[in-house]
């Protein structure tokens, strides 16, 4: 969390845009209000050779205007679980329907890790699942925020369009992220054995 934190603190004039997804027996049915949900929508899942007793899908859409204690308490469970939510930053004219038609084809990976059977036709097409999301979300130019899973140390990967790629950088890299060139070496040394000993994605 105060990964993200620090992360969400660089792009302070952005949105955050999340998705999460949950299974269950009937449609979802009318919520309290919520200010930072603005859709809501149930579908049948990809497939039910597990948990045929839950058949559909829920889905949640929201958005904040900062990384304030409501948007951590909403991103707090779902860094506790391998799939089932996806992140972004998005600038402030960042449309809400671009979003939902973005994560939404995370359904059917969440859908289909609920019935993996560790097949490598299942796994392929749970992981073009994943790299179509990022693609149309980089399209409509969201910055992604996906999870390391199973690293020495927390932290994510940020996808973003090609033209905002220095422009990240650039942001990411003032502050407490700056280093000096004195100790670059090391900093070299640090990502090799960073990347050596880690293991993934979230949602891969």
């Amino acid at each position: 969390m105060d990964c993200l934190r620090r992360t969400f603190e660089v792009f302070i004039d952005h949105r955050l845009f999340t998705w999460s997804s949950r299974l269950s027996a009937e449609a979802v049915a009318p919520a309290e209000a919520d200010a930072h949900v603005y859709l809501r929508r149930s579908v049948k899942r990809a497939g039910l050779k597990a948990f045929s007793q839950l058949p559909l899908l829920d889905s949640s859409f929201s958005n904040y205007l900062d990384f304030g204690s409501e948007a951590q308490e909403t991103l707090e469970p779902f860094l506790r679980r391998s799939s089932g939510y996806a992140l972004t930053v998005g600038s402030p004219g960042a449309g809400p329907e671009r979003w939902a038609g973005a994560a939404q084809l995370m359904e059917g990976h969440f859908s289909l890790a609920y019935d993996f059977e560790n097949t490598p036709e299942l796994e392929s097409l749970r992981r073009k699942s994943v790299a179509l999301y990022i693609s149309a979300a980089i399209v409509m130019g969201f910055m992604l925020i996906v999870p390391l899973n199973r690293h020495p140390v927390s932290g994510h990967v940020i996808f973003c369009p090609a033209e905002s790629y220095d422009r990240v950088a650039r942001a990411l890299a003032v502050g407490e992220h700056r280093f000096s060139v004195r100790d670059a070496e090391l900093r070299e040394r640090e990502i090799d054995r960073f990347f050596a000993d880690g293991g993934d994605l979230a949602y891969l």
